[in-house]
């Protein structure tokens, strides 16, 4: 017996929740920033957040008593301003699979071999767009993905308002020059993000603790510094080195078949928990030359999703599966999605080149 569109839809129904909820929880960033409960965005075609860079008012010391307020209005007032990136893939399944199965386990096999794999691909696409500025190219080209906010400084390529240049500069905040979210960067308005240089392959974890009290100085407060910190795959093994006798290993076991197993090593570094990632490969990022830092050679990004968020226009969603007359044989299914990076502290945020080993 065959599989009808109206029972795979049936069937699917119960599980576009989770593959969805999945692609959000299986990233640590998507997961940091959508635990932080701010993710719709407000309306209009650009995300905005409001910051300034002078002084908000002044103020006046009462001495007797008939001293005149200052009415000094607010100085430079700046926008941050992002283009909301919409992203669109269709989830085919060819009508003749759908014909030679029969049964829910059939159906189950379909999902996990059609929309579960593109959403899986999807996923990797949008992680490593964000850390570097390049796809891994399973869904998505790099060029489909330009209109996100990438965290690389070095990229240069992005298209719509906001987006052309990477957000975290590997340079001293005193040669940090680009337009990132539509502002100009500089020091005399605290549109700048913090560094560090190892300068070289030699790990140096005094540098990576600078830069993580420089991040936590611009947080706001006690136990408000970064809590989100990625390292490429060498550099990640130097600081696992480093803090080898400062570690804590959790372990779940199975009670009664109810939990996964897993082990986990958990590295922090202040507040923040350190991962590595495969998708942050320094061979993707390039030698500036000229003496200037070198991220080919290590990469450490210093996050705190306090003032990182990612409002969403539409949500990342799956769409039932409806026939299609015309183009193929096959049922098809929407993924999609519209929202964008914001960061609405800069100097809270950081990177550090070197490190690698």
């Amino acid at each position: 017996m065959a599989i009808s569109t109206e029972v795979l839809n049936t069937t699917f129904a119960d599980l576009r929740g989770p593959l969805v909820n999945s692609f959000v929880r299986s990233n640590e960033l998507f997961e940091a920033l959508d635990s932080k409960a701010r993710m719709p965005m407000e309306g209009g075609s650009l995300i905005e957040r409001s910051f300034t860079g002078g002084a908000p008012a002044r103020g006046v010391g009462i001495y007797v008593g008939d001293e005149l307020l200052n009415m000094t209005r607010r100085q430079q007032i700046k926008k941050f301003q992002v283009e909301p990136h919409r992203i669109v893939v269709a989830v085919n399944i060819p009508k003749k699979e759908l014909l030679m199965s029969s049964g829910k386990l059939a159906i189950m096999r379909l999902i996990e071999e059609y929309p579960k794999t593109v959403m899986d691909g999807v996923k990797a696409d949008i992680n490593k767009y964000f850390l570097i500025g390049v796809s891994r190219g399973i869904v998505f080209q790099t060029s489909e993905l330009r209109g996100f906010l990438s965290l690389n400084g070095q990229v240069s390529t992005g298209i719509g308002t906001g987006v052309t240049n990477g957000l975290l500069d590997f340079a001293t905040p005193a040669n940090q020059t680009d337009t990132v979210q539509g502002v100009a960067k500089s020091n005399s308005y605290f549109h700048f993000n913090q560094f560090g240089d190892m300068a070289g392959t030699a790990f140096d974890i005094s540098v990576l603790r600078k830069s993580y009290r420089e991040c936590a100085h611009y947080a706001g407060g006690m136990g408000k510094g970064p809590d989100l910190v990625y390292m490429d795959q060498d550099t990640y093994t130097q600081f696992e080195e480093n803090q080898a006798n400062n570690f804590r290993i959790n372990v779940n076991t199975v009670q009664d078949g109810v939990d996964n197993n897993s082990n986990t090593i958990e590295l922090s570094l202040g507040l923040a928990k350190v991962y590595s990632s495969i998708d942050l490969d320094t061979a993707d990022f390039t030698n500036p030359g000229g003496g200037a830092p070198r991220p080919d050679q290590g990469v450490t990004y210093i996050l705190n999703t306090d003032y990182l968020e990612m409002p969403t226009m539409e949500a990342p969603t799956m769409s039932q599966f409806t026939e299609r007359v015309g183009d193929q044989d096959v049922v098809t299914a929407i993924f999609s999605m519209q929202a964008n990076l914001i960061s609405t502290k800069l100097p809270a945020h950081g990177c550090v080149a070197g490190g690698k080993g």
